[in-house]
């Protein structure tokens, strides 16, 4: 379906969904989701619970490609890449300037933005602010900066992170980045990386990072091309994380700090500990600001006093019961794992839409500062040297009766819907001989299902992406 045939498609909808409004309904369309999607999400009756695939499917829409024009001479440029870059105006006695914050993953990616900023201005750009270290915020900076060369702006520590390229774990934190963001799935299975469309890597092609020549340990006032900016230290997602203030225009860019979704206090694909305290902070000093205009480096922007200080309030209170209830909990005496099954937020805040768990859960944070704080022990005795993989296999196989019944087990778990089972039980036989094509096959199975499961992006890619791992390498052990 063209999308330009979206308005003929939407009038011929049955309307038990009269309570969306048409702009709803026409944004939607124009997300080009899948048409499965959006026939379930109108032919639902008022108040149909959607399945966690749904939700995530639905929530691609937040990341339509569009360059936003928020308040006047601010815009920001939304799903075009993983992360927004946003677009400032300003003059001074030197003429027309722009400022721009956060610059993509990649090149191409920043093209892309830069021939839709053109269209708005052909100033030169007079500064570029980096919010983070990560990739995803760095990486376009080349193409944005052209030959103007402007000034940079990053926290100290910004630069080294982000030109460490031969880190000790970057064979194994890159591949658990391919499956956290499902890289290389494709669009059948594909959906969204919770907090933007897609990441874009660019294989072959060099970053377009520059390095910082103006940095901000603390707080920096400063006027670039008459825009008075305020750039602050705020830890959160990262230790190095800025949050950039207009106060003239009452505008907040928050950087990581907050986006549509539970933030990632865990990021699955590994990171050292993000101190959840310090994230909670962030978001108090950000409350002290006045703002009108919220425009994060992911998701759409929020306009309104009441509904950003509604918003960044909650996000900060989920954190902080997150925390709280962790060490209450190990307190208690209790392992991460009963802490990760019991800890769950408020009704008052899961029910937000900006805490929905498409990206962050609840149950990863847990078990994060569970070990931020205690390391890696539990506390239970039994695991202070527990039996190997392959020995604690072996004795499972023959309390089921033999690796084959073992087999039976898994394949009727998975049948009867325990997928979660059925993958535990496979760990068992793989243990045993991981060049065993059924258990791969089998386990591969069990995480796509389990994958349907999920309203976090980067579960469901990490499933989906391991499983595709799994059948290679189970077609690899054909004789």
């Amino acid at each position: 379906m063209r999308t330009h045939h979206w308005k003929k498609f939407a009038d011929m909808i049955p309307h038990p969904a009269r309570h969306v409004s048409g702009q709803a309904r026409r944004e939607l369309f124009r997300a080009n989701l899948p048409l499965t999607s959006i026939l379930l999400f109108f032919l639902a009756p008022s108040g149909f619970a959607q399945s966690p695939a749904e939700k995530l499917a639905a929530h691609t829409n937040e990341f339509r490609p569009e360059v936003i024009e928020v308040t006047e001479g601010v815009h920001v440029a939304v799903g075009f890449a993983l992360a927004n870059s946003i677009l400032i105006e300003g003059e001074d006695e030197r003429g027309p300037g722009v400022i721009i914050i956060d610059t993509t993953e990649s090149q191409a990616a920043a093209k892309a933005i830069k021939a839709e900023f053109d269209k708005i201005t052909t100033a030169p750009v007079r500064a570029i602010i980096y919010t983070h270290f990560h990739a995803d915020h760095i990486g376009g900076a080349k193409v944005f900066a052209g030959d103007d060369n402007p000034d940079v702006y990053s926290h100290p520590t910004t630069t080294a992170r982000a030109t460490e390229l031969d880190g000790p774990v970057n064979p194994i934190y890159l591949r658990r980045a391919v499956r956290q963001f499902g890289i290389g799935l494709g669009p059948d299975l594909f959906m969204n990386c919770g907090i933007g469309p897609r990441l874009h890597v660019s294989l072959g092609q060099a970053s377009g990072f520059i390095p910082a020549n103006i940095t901000v340990e603390d707080e920096l006032e400063v006027t670039v091309a008459g825009v008075k900016l305020k750039i602050v230290h705020a830890p959160g997602e990262t230790a190095d994380q800025l949050y950039v203030y207009l106060p003239e225009r009452k505008l907040l860019a928050p950087g990581d700090n907050y986006y549509k979704a539970f933030p990632n206090l865990y990021a699955i694909r590994g990171v050292p500990y993000r101190d959840v305290r310090h994230w909670a902070d962030s978001l108090d000093l950000m409350l002290g600001e006045e703002v009108d205009f919220l425009v994060p480096s992911h998701s759409r922007p929020i306009v309104g006093t009441e509904a950003i200080r509604d918003t960044l309030t909650a996000y900060r209170d989920a954190i902080r019961s997150v925390h709280s209830m962790t060490l209450e909990g190990m307190n208690r005496g209790l392992t991460p794992d009963e802490l990760a099954h019991e800890i769950a937020l408020a009704p008052e805040l899961a029910s937000q839409p900006y805490l929905e768990e498409f990206y962050g859960t609840v149950s990863w944070s847990v078990r994060s500062i569970f070990s931020g704080y205690m390391g890696w022990f539990d506390g239970n005795a039994t695991n202070l040297f527990p039996l190997a993989p392959p020995d604690r296999a072996r004795r499972m196989a023959e309390l089921a009766g033999g690796a084959e019944k073992l087999l039976a087990q898994a394949t009727d778990a998975l049948a009867a819907g325990d997928a979660q089972w059925a993958a535990e039980l496979c760990d068992n036989l793989i243990a045993l001989d991981p060049a065993d094509g059924g258990a791969l096959n089998l386990k591969a199975n069990a995480l796509t299902a389990l994958a349907e499961e999920q309203v976090s992006a980067n579960a469901r890619n990490y499933y989906l992406v391991s499983a595709v791992e799994l059948r290679v390498a189970a077609r690899r052990a054909l004789p």
